[in-house]
């Protein structure tokens, strides 16, 4: 610590050497809180607050390919809307999420988290705007593809925002409340997220009502509504600041070079392969199930009543929040890695069991929707609920945005590979298989999670000091390098 400067009216000036430690710590401790960087209280409230608004946000976009597919395939025709169409509809978001992760994820640790929230919500806005305007001509094969690019354009900056906000987040919440960082992340992510299925279906079921049927009225009105959200959000981060972890640890205005990634990788490369093959797996089989699960209901409703297959789809999107909520407690009850085993449990056995007897739960839909319900439960319950709590606890500030992007990036790529395999599967095996493979994948994602490091006892400013001990003994500082700013 540099030496501090006694100013000639001090009164203390001439005390003894003999002064007692304590007053000296206390001094020390008084000029690094007045020199120490910290947000307003009211700053990190409004960092959580946008966070819980943006995921909510997210999942509105996620599950927008659900009655999208009903929309489109009601005014197309099935010979008007393929199934390979609907698959590159519903994968448009989940590719262009891909590359969002990965370069936000970099850019925000190199650079600024605001500064990447910001970008990612309007371009969310901008793109959700634009996908608005599909229906504005009559629907054909050139605006199947418009709507293509633009859900990509959207997915870009959905999937952007995972990395900044998570890292945020969790920073904010380990600042504010520490010892219940985890059930906090998961309610402003998990929990938002799924939250928002049920209330677009709401929505869209409203407005099926209120409009008598009019489809192309219910498909503006619900994407209107998921350009609003993201304009929001841009309002209140413009009023957010940077974490404190954030400020004291970074690799903003510090050389990097190609060594530096080789030394996090060498230190994390553990880390980093075990949260992203779980992503993998997870997503790879929650995805599919989840984005085209109104296809399923849809084929067991009669007379094709897609007023009947709204009603039951809220059913089935509102099954899955309790799941979350028991997932947030358990982190804390239980730690992250057992609760990510026992909702992987859950979904191996009514994977097993839906799939075994698909051929009578079929006839009754009431019964089919209650299993499909508890199992997309037990998945957001558990590895939903821990995996992205997981992936950001396991990195230092420093990288936290770039591991959790490289893992969430697996995760969306597993989601992507899991929906083109889904419609073939189902067509070629039966909607049974299905739910075979994801009884199958969920056995696999168990051994995975034996694997993953329990995070809920990290100490998040311990890990990033221990980071620049790291690097310092192999000839990397992390001190500033003014010449960069």
């Amino acid at each position: 610590m540099l030496p501090q400067v006694q100013r000639a009216d001090d009164p203390e000036r001439n005390a003894p050497v003999e002064k007692s430690s304590q007053t000296n710590a206390e001094s020390d401790a008084v000029d690094r809180n007045v020199n120490s960087y910290c947000p307003k209280k009211w700053q990190s409230h409004v960092t959580i607050l946008s966070c819980y608004i943006a995921n909510f946000s997210d999942g509105f976009q996620n599950s927008l390919a659900n009655p999208t597919n009903v929309i489109f395939k009601e005014l197309l025709g099935a010979g008007g809307y393929s199934s390979d169409m609907k698959t590159r509809i519903s994968n448009s978001l989940i590719i262009g999420a891909i590359l969002g992760v990965v370069v936000l994820g970099y850019t925000s640790d190199m650079f600024s988290r605001r500064s990447g929230l910001l970008f990612t919500s309007g371009l969310v806005a901008i793109a959700t705007l634009l996908s608005t305007l599909a229906l504005q001509v009559r629907p054909s094969e050139n605006m199947l593809w418009y709507f293509v690019v633009v859900r990509g354009v959207a997915g870009f900056g959905v999937g952007g925002e995972y990395p900044p906000s998570a890292a945020a987040g969790l920073e904010e919440s380990d600042e504010i409340m520490r010892a219940y960082r985890g059930p906090l992340f998961v309610s402003f992510t998990t929990l938002m997220a799924t939250l928002a299925s049920p209330i677009l279906q709401i929505v869209y079921l409203i407005c099926l009502v209120a409009s008598n049927n009019n489809l192309t009225i219910t498909f503006h009105a619900i994407y209107g509504i998921a350009a609003v959200l993201p304009v929001v959000i841009i309002v209140l981060r413009i009023f957010m600041v940077d974490s404190t972890l954030f400020h004291n640890s970074n690799f903003i205005n510090r050389r990097r070079s190609f060594r530096l990634y080789l030394l996090l990788a060498r230190r994390y490369w553990w880390r980093i392969f075990t949260t992203s093959l779980a992503f993998f797996l997870y997503d790879f089989i929650n995805f599919p199930n989840s984005i085209m699960s109104s296809s399923i209901i849809a084929s067991l409703v009669k007379d094709n009543d897609i007023r009947k297959t709204a009603i039951w789809q809220v059913v089935l999107a509102v099954l899955p929040v309790p799941g979350v909520m028991v997932g947030a407690w358990l982190t804390n009850a239980i730690g992250r890695r057992n609760t990510g085993i026992m909702g992987f449990a859950g979904y191996m056995l009514l994977g097993f069991i839906i799939g075994g007897t698909y051929s009578r739960l079929s006839k009754n839909i009431a019964a089919f929707v209650v299993l499909y319900g508890l199992l997309q439960a037990f998945g957001h319950m558990g590895p939903g609920a821990t995996i992205g709590l997981i992936s950001s606890e396991a990195f230092p500030t420093a990288m936290r945005g770039m591991g959790y992007g490289i893992a969430t990036a697996f995760g969306r790529t597993g989601a992507a590979v899991g929906t083109e395999c889904f419609t073939p599967l189902q067509e070629v095996a039966g909607s049974s298989s299905t739910f075979y493979l994801a009884g199958g994948v969920a056995v696999i994602g168990i051994l995975v999670y034996c694997l993953l490091p329990e995070s809920s006892g990290l100490d998040l400013a311990q890990e990033d000091r221990e980071l620049e001990g790291f690097l310092a003994e192999r000839g990397y500082s992390m001190e500033k390098d003014t010449s960069l700013s």
